[in-house]
């Protein structure tokens, strides 16, 4: 049983004030009294990033139900603004802090000081280890059947740009697995680092270059990205060229994304139900906060379904929600 909360009550009641008097919390502000009743504190990723914020605002749905008190605070990013955050929270006495996208093993610093102060984190797509016993994982296995579609489509060869982001875990291991998928065939990749934020704006800039490099009759031609914003960039430099022999993969499903698939502006986006995995985390918070830092790690896989025209309709069916 984790009984840290009984000797940091008088320190959670005043990090409670603070959080009230900045207007952060979500809550009402009162806590909600009881046994039940949690101080949660949400490191964002980026307010920019529409997936991760869609599982984030998932699990605060839940929590206000539950009349749980929830802090957010967006480090637009930053590695070390996320560590600074973590350090917030355990200063603030919180009973769990999550945290989006950030590898577990680039935020260590914040990890430890959690762990020594017995606040358990729980992870959205970054990974789960000591401190940080259970993540939500989008990472390769999204990755694998959209790949495999990318190198069919593609005939085996061709031109692939690659729009990659190396400090976000989900796109660390679904390039790896594009880069499997890859293995064997003849098509020759350039691969560019997105800006976050900006990732708009960097998949525009780079596919303008790109076209350049590759004009139209130049072969078999696709462009691939880690998230669906650089995607929907590389769509808006596609329409501005009237370019239409590109192919456009994208990863999260964003609606905007789907809506490009639907009407052929994209080949595909893997969708991943975050909003689900929002609430299940939400729904596994108590038995976090009682196992405590020491629980035995463990990562959850997150329902996904690749959307291309052709599945559009089997998509919309089991996924009403998502294409209102």
């Amino acid at each position: 049983m984790n009984v840290r909360r009984m000797a940091l009550g008088a320190t959670m009641v005043a990090a409670l004030a603070t959080a009230a008097a900045c207007g952060n919390s979500t809550g009402d502000g009162d806590g909600g009294g009881g046994d039940d009743s949690y101080d949660i504190g949400i490191v964002q990723f980026s307010a920019t990033d529409e997936t991760a914020e869609k599982a984030i605002n998932s699990y605060i749905d839940y929590a206000d139900e539950q009349d749980w008190n929830v802090t957010k605070v967006d480090p637009q990013g930053s590695v070390d603004k996320a560590i600074s955050a973590v350090n917030d929270f355990v200063q603030k006495g919180v009973d769990l802090i999550i945290v989006t996208v950030f590898p577990t093993d680039q935020i260590t610093g914040g990890v430890r000081a959690a762990t020594e102060a017995g606040i358990p984190i729980i992870s959205f797509s970054g990974g789960s280890g000591e401190g940080v016993p259970l993540n939500a994982d989008s990472g390769a296995l999204v990755s694998t059947d959209l790949s495999k579609q990318l190198v069919e489509d593609m005939g085996g060869e061709g031109e692939l740009l690659l729009l990659g982001y190396k400090s976000g875990l989900p796109c660390i291991g679904r390039e790896e697995a594009l880069n499997e998928a890859l293995e064997g065939s003849d098509i020759t990749v350039t691969r560019q680092e997105v800006a976050i934020p900006g990732q708009v704006e960097s998949g525009t800039k780079f596919t303008q270059a790109w076209l350049a490099k590759n004009p139209k009759d130049s072969g078999n031609l696709a462009i691939w990205a880690c998230f669906d914003d650089p995607a929907l960039g590389a769509v808006s430099a596609l329409r501005s060229a009237d370019r239409t022999d590109v192919k456009v993969y994208g990863i999260n499903g964003t609606p905007a994304a789907v809506t490009a698939v639907q009407s052929g502006a994209m080949r595909a986006t893997a969708f991943i139900d975050v909003a689900g995995a929002g609430r299940e985390l939400a729904e596994r918070t108590p038995e976090v906060i009682e196992g405590g830092v020491d629980a035995e790690p463990e990562d959850i896989p997150i329902p996904t379904f690749v959307v291309t025209k052709e599945s559009y309709d089997e998509f919309a069916q089991k996924y009403p929600d998502e294409v209102k």
